[in-house]
């Protein structure tokens, strides 16, 4: 019989039927709504495994299994470190003192910070000393109670007019008000070459590093999240600021981190993350994943999800959110999510308070929310009244604000009052150390710790860590990839489009990437023509980055392949990991934790 070629095809359009219908096409049929479907059935199991909790004991129990999943999705937490914090500048302004610090969440890893402290309004009088302050009031001398405010996505970082002036609104209201440059963001450029520097957004340099990350099994939000940790240590460390009913608050990436930080560290007791809770149904349904550090692979059938996340805070966390209209992360989501959140609360007996504030779109930092946040911070730390009703505040988004930024907001201080650096960026310090420097290293490890395998030990490897399942449980037709018209991917175009980028990112939070899917369909393929050829392996081919897949496919199921056939391969993970060029940085050739395990190349050889 005439010798049968597969060739591998990464885009699988040349050999499958066109996709069913367009985008209202609901079909079981259609693979636009399959992985979807799948989505939501498993983000509403875990609302239900939220909402069967009946003991706080259960609750208890819950919360351990949670968090050591969560600590293996994040990937090992770095040690803790000298800070070696200094303080760079100080300046003072109407109602507050600006200071400017670096401190150090890992050797080298430079993070540039403000603190903003209470000062008496000029023309003012402070209370009398050893007068206690009225209720509500914060103290007028140190110590001062302390509110985190992680930034929000922007390239500016501080000198983003909404988040600095959130950040002297609070300071006058009688906080030491703490917020921190993040990754990429501000003075914290990433990139030492300035030739691979991001050019549209801050998020395209965090994604880089998250399809890096995911390689070593590291998630983009262990670093993030390990700043914050460090931020605390370092307000901790001050004899100026009471820690004791520590606050955070912060809006976009900031909400992100507020959600986690209050589920994470038991140090924080009070929480207002503002537009991003809502329902991963929801999320993703309408757009998609979003930023790196906001999916994490195998969470939904692990039952990760935002009810999870505010869940994993209680009964410590006095917890307010807040959402907006026509947003990134839905109002019917947030509202959804918010009620399987108290619902359990009040079957648990707990006090709180909680709250949901809400206010029209689109997504941002408003007067009323900013004004929001404090008053919660206030009510819930200072124990002044209880926040206004939703209207008393919406008036603040009506008046005096510029109708095409309705989040419009001043400046307070001048941008050469901020600066924590010589240059205005950490890259150029001495000593420092990048992401990208730390992922590197990862990878370098993990190479010369991994030991050799045999061909039934990479078999069992690659199914569990590519999601690839075995011959007899798959489906007899090749398995048709997610293509909504309307799902891109924002920020990472990777190799081969971002419409694939974001298919890889919705795979990942059920646990599957597109590599095994894909190496699935090669396996079927490969079957077929085997039991055509009468039970003869059949030659393996494929050229350029469709390597990484008939890797795994061979490593899978090698009793179906006579030869393996690869042209102008890509360097191995390993090397691109290492490589400081982010141009084939990708979440679509990526398997979560592989280096852990193997480099790609291993599996032929």
């Amino acid at each position: 019989m005439k010798k049968v070629l597969l060739v591998v095809m990464m885009f699988w359009e040349a050999a499958l039927s066109p996709l069913l219908g367009d985008g209202s096409d609901r079909s079981v049929a259609s693979p636009k709504w399959l992985l979807l479907e799948e989505i939501v059935a498993c983000d509403m199991a875990a609302d239900d495994a939220v909402a069967a909790i009946r003991t706080p004991e259960e609750l208890a129990a819950k919360q351990r299994a949670w968090r050591a999943w969560w600590l293996d999705a994040l990937g090992e937490m770095p040690a803790r470190t000298p800070l070696n914090a200094r303080v760079v500048g100080r300046s003072e302004f109407d109602g507050f003192r600006l200071e400017n610090i670096i401190f150090e969440s890992q050797p080298g890893v430079y993070v540039t910070a403000h603190l903003a402290l209470p000062m008496r309004p000029r023309g003012s009088a402070a209370l009398p000393h050893g007068e206690s302050p009225r209720e509500g009031r914060a103290p007028a001398r140190p110590p001062y109670p302390v509110v985190l405010m992680p930034l929000g996505h922007s390239d500016a970082g501080i000198l983003n007019p909404r988040y600095a002036a959130h950040l002297a609104m609070a300071a006058r209201a009688g906080f030491a008000a703490f917020a921190w440059d993040p990754i990429s963001q501000g003075e914290r450029r990433q990139a030492t070459d300035r030739k691979y520097d991001y050019t549209d957004n801050c998020s395209t340099e965090h994604t880089r590093l998250g399809a890096r990350g995911w390689l070593v099994g590291w998630n983009y939000a262990r670093f993030r999240i390990w700043d914050a940790v460090r931020a605390i240590d370092y307000v901790e460390s001050r004899a100026d600021l009471d820690c004791s009913k520590l606050g955070i608050m912060g809006t976009s990436g900031g909400g992100t981190m507020s959600a986690y930080m209050q589920a994470f560290d038991p140090r924080i007791k009070v929480a207002f993350p503002n537009c991003y809770v809502s329902s991963l149904r929801e999320v993703i349904g309408a757009r998609g994943c979003h930023d790196a550090e906001q999916f994490f692979w195998n969470m939904l059938p692990n039952g990760f999800n935002h009810a999870a996340i505010l869940a994993m805070g209680q009964p410590r966390v006095a917890l307010a959110t807040g959402s907006r209209w026509k947003d990134y992360f839905p109002h019917a989501g947030a509202v959804a999510t918010f009620a399987v959140f108290t619902n359990m609360t009040a079957r648990l007996g707990f006090a709180g308070p909680y709250w949901h504030f809400s206010c029209d779109g689109p997504h941002g930092l408003p007067p009323s929310t900013r004004a929001a946040q404090i008053d919660w911070m206030r009510h819930c730390i200072l124990g002044a009244s209880a926040p206004k009703p939703l209207g008393d505040y919406h008036v603040l988004d009506r008046v005096g604000t510029d109708a095409k930024d309705p989040c419009h907001a001043a400046l307070p201080f001048p941008a050469e009052a901020t600066f924590c650096t010589p240059t205005h960026q950490v890259r150029d310090l001495s000593g420092f150390k990048s992401v990208y420097a730390l992922i590197a290293d990862e990878a370098r490890r993990r190479a010369k710790e991994r030991k050799p395998r045999t061909r039934e030990e990479l078999r069992e490897i690659v199914r569990r860590r590519a999601g690839i399942r075995p011959l007899a449980d798959l489906p007899a037709t090749v398995q048709k990839p997610f293509d909504h018209p309307k799902f891109g991917w924002w920020y990472l175009k990777g190799v081969y489009g971002t419409r694939r980028e974001n298919e890889a990112a919705m795979l990942a939070t059920l646990g599957r990437s597109v590599v095994g899917r894909d190496a699935e369909n090669i396996i079927i393929k490969a079957a077929a023509q085997v039991k055509a050829n009468g039970g003869k392996p059949v030659p393996l081919e494929a050229k350029g980055w469709d390597c990484i897949v008939a890797a795994h496919a061979y490593a899978a199921e090698p009793q179906l392949f006579s030869e393996v056939r690869f042209s102008e391969p890509p360097p191995s993970w390993t090397e691109l990991v290492t490589n400081p060029d982010p141009a084939r940085d990708s979440y679509a050739i990526a398997v979560w934790g592989a280096l852990k395990d193997y480099d790609w190349p291993d599996l032929i050889h």
